[in-house]
């Protein structure tokens, strides 16, 4: 594949808008979040539109509208010499990006960007009961799915996550299979937190590993914090009590802003360093 034909998809007008628009978002937010003005209200509205903008509105525009998924997808396919309209070389350097975004500030790729992961997110507002996972049990089905996908995919040649594809949905455009997926994600969003996204998504598996050095994610300003645990009872996956206790390897943390609107003495920032280690 030459340079010309990685430039030429680059320069595909309905990737570059979608680029820039995923960087304007993670930009946007993280100001927002830096600036303690993310908020349950104005959360959903982002939610709302980016399921509307980068989901059904890009997959109308094209067939081929990238997601996070479909970054480790194409990379896969790539590999095994499988047909995919997306060559290896742009597929490599779109997952870089990908991950990019994720350590700049802790996974808003994810949190603001993905329109899987947004529709999930506004689901899981419905009331009812909640219930969450250990990080360990996350992390080893999403490892366990992992190697599944790449062991059929170099031994049969079968491109599971191609039968299961969920974004399918943005598409209206669903098989029996990946409808059936769709509505388990649906109704398990209601009562667990992203559930594709914490059980099933390459990417997600990917991200997790990558967030671990992220540059900005949530700090505790230890001179204010009280202690009240407020925090730890907002997040939805239990990224903040590894936060709080210092665990080395933190759950997903989605950057969804709970905690830093649950702490009421502003001990939560969106930071690169640890607060107490500025003077302040």
């Amino acid at each position: 594949m030459t340079h010309r034909h990685i430039i030429g998809g680059l320069m595909n007008p309905i990737l570059l808008t979608k680029l820039a628009l995923w960087i304007i978002t993670t930009g946007i937010t993280t100001w927002l979040l830096a600036e303690r003005r993310i908020n349950n209200k104005n959360r959903l509205l982002f939610l709302i539109a980016g399921t509307i903008v980068f989901g059904f509105i890009y997959s109308h525009l094209s067939p081929l509208n990238p997601n996070p998924m479909s970054m480790v997808t194409n990379l896969l396919l790539n590999s095994r010499g499988l047909p995919v309209p997306v060559p290896l070389q742009l597929s490599l350097i779109m997952l870089l990006l990908m991950l990019l975004l994720v350590i700049a500030s802790n996974r808003s790729i994810c949190g603001w960007g993905c329109q899987l992961g947004l529709l999930q997110d506004a689901l899981h507002r419905i009331p009812s009961r909640k219930f969450n996972v250990p990080k360990q049990t996350t992390f080893w089905t999403r490892l366990m799915f992992f190697i599944g996908i790449i062991g059929l995919l170099f031994l049969n040649d079968m491109n599971i996550l191609g039968f299961l594809d969920p974004f399918s949905v943005f598409h209206l455009n669903l098989t029996v299979i990946n409808g059936l997926v769709v509505l388990g994600v649906a109704l398990g969003s209601v009562f667990f937190y992203r559930p594709w996204c914490r059980f099933l998504c390459p990417f997600g598996l990917l991200g997790l590993v990558a967030e671990q050095v992220s540059f900005l994610r949530p700090r505790i300003d230890e001179g204010k914090c009280v202690n009240c645990m407020l925090c730890v009872e907002a997040c939805p996956t239990g990224a903040m009590k590894d936060f709080y206790e210092k665990n080395q390897f933190h759950n997903d943390c989605y950057t969804c802003g709970a905690c830093i609107e649950a702490c009421k003495v502003e001990a939560i920032k969106w930071s690169r360093k640890n607060v107490q280690l500025e003077g302040i």
